[in-house]
């Protein structure tokens, strides 16, 4: 299809999405069509990109050593390695990789495409390169420490022993795709790696290769037909921009959507009570919080930190708002991982809130801002907070729109927000929310929640968090993540957390094989349609 031909098609699907739901036609047998809000998307490096929408992307043009299945987050599998084997001191891993794969460009791809793609992720230095740089890795060490011994063997060897099962996560991540080192030769600009060309490009191997990219408009994939697991069955997915819950709702009633990722909480109820389409609630490794700016003389306080705990409606949200987005969880550690615990010790207690705020000497309250992101559940969540906070003589100013960067500068006074990581351990939480080695305005660790927040950690705390990602036994692991998890709670956090995470997709029953997945790489290659 050419620019003409698809231009078309897109004027097409708008002037189709105008007509009476009668009219439409249900999307191709073989083609899937989802919808996304592709405005948080800069472009598809593997190397650079950070959104949840752009890991399923990426989980589909590229393959990685190993990877998990969303029901089995605790089991590694093969994928480019075939297997892999550790040493005694847990320092070294040793990976065979798999025979007669190839790159979309045709070229083999071989041990020394995975070393250097490990290598780029570290040199490039972007937010994804946490996945290997919190492990000891960094410009200097990482050429030495990560190679090819031959073209089927590559040696991953660690600055530092950790318990394997964070490795062996972190190497499943869409950040640790594997890309092709030969094609991108001739793509590099002033020493980018590649960099530019791979904003609107792919030079993966997985099982459908990249066809069109514009920025928030439309993603287009082609099946790879030579994919080393077999073809799959889509000829084609396209992920559309449509960041409005009423269009996809209206566009997967009519059947030319096959995929909502956006939905309202009203939209979604509407759909489970029809029962004409299926809703997934995937866990997504992290929490809505409302962070606390610890610069701030009056929310530094502990007794104000506390007071922020009670002017929460946790029932409240819970049944209507949160009921699809999240699990209510005032811990650390989400459900389902070493160390959960289900205390839920806080409620809405007013008259609670206004004893500790009079203990720490505001007892006639303050004015903040509370900035926060654009629609459901933030706006919903926040009415609520503030209308509480109201009643304890907090007065809140909403300002709601993309206030990211003011968080990441530290330049704020509340923030309400969620994370997710691409982790499936419970380190991935802790070592944001839980540590803070350098609480300057300068240290290089703005990638941390705690960081953000400008909370200086107690030391004991972080100790314990590192101690447990050191533990290679997984019953004293479980144990000490229990302890930590509850000295969290204790040390009344600058960062509430409220309802660990769902991510929701609203997928139509003509379509099997699409499973939401924890780490965000929810895969295309087993998708049939009837």
């Amino acid at each position: 299809m050419d620019r003409r031909q698809f231009l078309t098609g897109v004027a097409v699907s708008a002037l189709v999405a105008a007509m009476p739901a009668t009219a439409f036609a249900a999307t191709p047998p073989d083609q899937l069509v989802i919808a996304v809000n592709m405005g948080s998307m800069r472009g598809l490096d593997p190397h650079e990109a950070n959104q949840i929408e752009s890991a399923e992307i990426l989980a589909n043009l590229y393959d990685r050593l190993v990877y998990f299945e969303p029901d089995g987050l605790d089991a590694p599998l093969p994928q480019l390695a075939e297997s892999w084997a550790v040493s005694d001191d847990g320092k070294t891993f040793t990976f065979t990789i798999r025979d007669g794969v190839t790159f979309h460009s045709g070229n083999p791809l071989t041990a020394e495409d995975a070393a250097w793609s490990l290598v780029r992720l570290v040199k490039l230095g972007l937010a994804p390169a946490i996945d290997l740089r919190q492990w000891g890795y960094n410009e200097e060490n990482v050429e030495s420490l990560i190679r090819a011994t031959d073209a089927r063997t590559l040696v991953v060897e660690l600055p530092e022993a950790w318990s394997p099962s964070l490795i062996l996560g972190s190497l499943a991540s869409s950040a640790c795709s594997i890309v092709d080192r030969a094609f991108l030769a001739d793509k590099e600009q002033d020493g980018d790696l590649g960099r530019d060309y791979l904003q609107a490009s792919d030079a993966g191997s997985g099982p459908f290769s990249l066809r069109t990219w514009r920025a928030n408009d439309v993603m287009m994939a082609d099946v790879f037909a030579d994919y080393w697991n077999g073809a799959p069955a889509m000829r084609r997915v396209i992920m559309r921009h449509m960041p409005e819950s009423s269009v996809q709702r209206l566009q997967l009633e009519t059947g030319d959507l096959d995929v909502a990722t956006r939905l309202s909480s009203t939209d979604l109820d509407v759909f489970e009570k029809a029962g004409t389409i299926d809703i997934q609630k995937v866990q997504g490794f992290g929490f809505y919080y409302v962070a606390l700016n610890q610069k701030d003389e009056i929310l530094s306080n502990p007794q104000v930190r506390e007071a922020f705990r009670y002017l929460i409606d946790y029932e409240g949200l819970a049944a209507t708002v949160m009921r699809y987005y999240g699990h209510l969880n005032q811990n650390v550690i989400p459900q389902g991982m070493p160390g959960y615990i289900e205390d839920a010790p806080y409620k809405l207690d007013i008259d609670r809130a206004k004893e500790l705020l009079a203990q720490a000497g505001y007892a006639d309250g303050f004015s903040k801002v509370l900035y926060i992101g654009p629609g459901t559940p933030y706006f919903e969540f926040a009415q609520s907070l503030q209308a509480n906070a109201a009643a304890v003589g907090i007065q809140l100013d909403l300002q709601m729109g993309d206030y990211l960067s003011r968080f990441r500068e530290r330049n704020f006074d509340i923030f309400m927000g969620r994370s997710g990581e691409r982790l499936a351990d419970p380190h991935s939480m802790l070592q944001s929310y839980a540590t803070n080695i350098d609480n300057s305005d300068g240290a290089p660790l703005s990638g941390l929640l705690a960081w953000r927040s400008a909370w200086d950690v107690p030391a004991e705390l972080q100790d314990l968090v590192f101690a447990a990602a050191r533990e290679t036994d997984p019953a004293a692991r479980a144990e000490l993540y229990t302890e930590v998890n509850r000295l969290y709670l204790e040390s009344s956090p600058a960062l509430i957390s409220s309802f660990e995470r769902f991510d929701v997709k609203a997928v139509s029953q003509r379509v099997s094989g699409y499973i939401g997945h924890p780490a965000w790489l929810t895969r295309w290659d087993k998708v049939t349609k009837s």
